[in-house]
């Protein structure tokens, strides 16, 4: 532990916030500052067709590492920025990726409060379509208040969402002091979207016993007993998957253990790890898992297939001294389980590349072709696999000074089509015997060109005064941001009374969008780009890591 008090992390935040990055910017868009991937095994042809959705967010513990703005984002598998989130949601975002809902594509995002000390948080999912307008806010019936691990929509109807409740128990039994009878009833319920109507909800203090949880009472800096805001946190939902046969699959990290729940009664069909394991597993061990998913059912029942995060790894001040690893890395595990014989065999492992510990956070994501795309959660990277195991990309969520801390709860690989809803953002700069112009469209997918006019005004007769459009050139969309280079004698008689603007193209030459008219600026600027100080050399990696338990 280094002597680092909350004061000073607070006072080294207010110092940073003045300090350039490293995180890239746009002369069309100077508000955003998207994190540069950094890219270590760049896509090969096998990668799967689609981009990249992560919602990359700094460390914590009072450094302010990862991230300049922390948001939802897309990417290309070059780096190259398709959407910022900025300033569509509300606080801390999570749980981003493309769904379909009601027969719409649709984009999806926890928003919210993150309390990361106790790996919980409060908030509204929402539903964003193509034109990234509102489509739904996702709100549960009774009252209860939707944490950050889950949000899945089933059937394009209804969702399944996580609820932490803290209830007043007795802990007695469980090592608990008289001031300490505060525990987390883990719950999940699914409901209609649209109605709100509550179809299903489960419990775990009905069916799992807090002394079979390998968190106990008073671990680490959270979950002490002796409230509601610090209850004990015996099982942790942290995912909650459905069938097609009406049940479900629950991840109970802090039991170790996955449950296959009765979509009927909410009976235990099985448990898979943890202390009282229904299936036998000889061949391989996990803990602390995240993102458990049904993958495939024989047709009688008999073999069921599944994936899982297995992150075998928690942070732990109290008992550690800063984690509890199980394994010396974490991995994505695809496993077979066997009914007849109640075992399981592993079927596929994937290792991180640099062999990645990720204490929380991460999900597994198979794809329509059997690759696999995995989020290293705490880790702050992303892999795709080819169903052998070959990496065959692979990318740190922020590059520089900036990569330490960085972080994403989940990622994942979609196809995905945006239309803007706003216009596109240009600006011009005249330089010596140049004109620069600049044109971008956030969350756009479709424009192929950009066609940049000028308009300057002219004088007519009797002092009447029009204005002149031409066109100085076409240019091909290159990434999110695209330049043309004109000589300045294309603006015939220029005076401060031209401006710009640009029309999105498609590929069949269709205009998407015209921008505003804007100003040319006499002189083009060139800020500096200055790092951020090296937090890593001044406070060490742990710091700069911080203490989540999500």
């Amino acid at each position: 532990m280094t002597g680092f008090s909350i004061s000073s992390s607070l006072a080294l935040v207010a110092a940073l916030l003045s300090i350039a990055t490293a995180d890239g910017q746009y002369r069309s868009r100077p508000d955003l500052a998207p994190p540069r991937l950094n890219i270590t095994i760049p896509a090969t042809q096998h990668v799967s067709p689609g981009y990249i959705f992560v919602g990359p967010y700094p460390g914590f513990d009072g450094v302010r590492a990862g991230p300049e703005q922390a948001a939802a984002y897309i990417f290309t598998n070059t780096g190259d920025l398709v959407w910022s989130s900025l300033g569509h949601f509300a606080g801390w975002v999570g749980n981003f990726q493309a769904v379909r809902y009601r027969g719409k594509t649709a984009l999806q995002a926890f928003q919210g409060y993150l309390d990361p000390f106790h790996g919980h948080g409060y908030g509204t999912p929402i539903l964003l379509d193509d034109h990234y307008q509102p489509l739904a806010l996702v709100q549960t019936p009774n009252h209860r208040l939707i944490s950050i691990h889950e949000f899945k929509i089933v059937n394009e109807e209804t969702a399944l969402v996580e609820v932490y409740q803290p209830t007043a128990m007795d802990l007695g039994p469980f090592g608990g002091s008289a001031e300490e009878q505060w525990i987390v009833d883990g719950v999940f319920q699914e409901f209609d979207i649209a109605s709100g109507k509550l179809l299903f909800e489960w419990h775990t203090l009905d069916w799992a016993s807090p002394a079979d949880s390998v968190v106990p009472l008073r671990s680490g800096r959270a979950f002490m007993g002796a409230n509601a805001s610090d209850a004990w946190d015996y099982f942790h939902i942290n995912s909650v998957d459905k069938n097609d046969q009406g049940d479900y699959l629950v991840s109970g990290r802090h039991m170790n253990a996955l449950y296959k729940i009765n979509g009927s009664d909410g009976s235990l069909l099985w448990q898979l790890g943890g202390k009282k394991s229904t299936i036998s597993h000889p061949d391989f061990e996990f803990g602390y898992q995240h993102d458990a998913r049904f993958l495939n059912s024989s047709e009688d029942g008999s073999v069921e297939t599944i994936s899982f995060f297995d992150n075998s790894a928690r942070s732990d001040r109290q008992r550690t001294g800063g984690v509890d690893r199980l394994h010396p890395h974490s991995r994505a595990r695809i496993v077979e389980i066997h009914h007849n014989h109640n075992t399981a065999r592993e079927l596929n492992t994937f290792i991180p590349p640099d062999y990645l510990s990720a204490p929380s956070q991460g999900n597994v994501q198979v794809l329509e072709n059997q690759n696999v795309f995995v989020n290293w959660g705490q880790a702050g990277a992303v892999t795709e696999f080819s169903p052998d195991g070959t990496a065959i990309f692979h990318a740190y969520l922020d590059s520089g000074e900036l990569a330490p801390g960085v972080q994403s709860y989940r990622g994942f690989r979609y196809e995905w089509t945006g239309y803007a809803s706003e216009t596109p953002a240009v600006v011009a700069y005249a330089d010596g015997s140049e004109l620069s112009v600049y044109a971008s469209w956030n969350g756009d997918t479709v424009t192929a060109a950009w066609r940049i006019y000028s308009q300057c005004k002219t004088e007519r007769r009797q002092g009447a005064v029009g204005y002149e459009t031409r066109e100085l050139g076409q240019v091909a969309r290159k990434s999110f941001e695209t330049s043309l280079v004109v000589s300045i004698n294309q603006l015939r008689g220029w005076s401060k009374d031209c401006g710009v603007f640009a029309q999105a193209v498609d590929a069949s030459g269709n205009i998407l969008s015209t921008s505003t008219v804007v100003n040319i600026a006499n002189s083009q600027p060139r800020p500096a780009s200055a790092p951020a100080p090296s937090l890593l050399k001044e406070f060490g990696q742990k710091a700069l890591y911080g203490w989540v338990d999500l």
